[in-house]
């Protein structure tokens, strides 16, 4: 199965605010990783690790969209 940044927060009923928070990064960083893919294929491993960390999922999940379904 194929999940956006978006929908594997809203999986964890994560606002951005929250996810921000827990990811120790700024909510304008998650608003921008959800509403451009060219900005989250574009953002540092460590800020993808941390995002990975909080959603409980492989980097490559995020970074592909991916869960360990497919």
């Amino acid at each position: 199965m194929k999940f956006t940044l978006k929908e594997l927060r809203a999986r964890h009923n994560l606002t951005q605010e929250e996810l921000a928070r827990l990811a120790g990064l700024s909510p304008k960083t998650i608003n921008c990783y959800e509403k451009d893919v060219n900005r989250l294929r574009g953002a540092s491993f460590r800020n993808l690790e941390k995002l990975a960390e909080v959603l409980k999922v492989k980097v490559d999940e995020i970074f592909l969209g991916q869960t360990k379904e497919d």
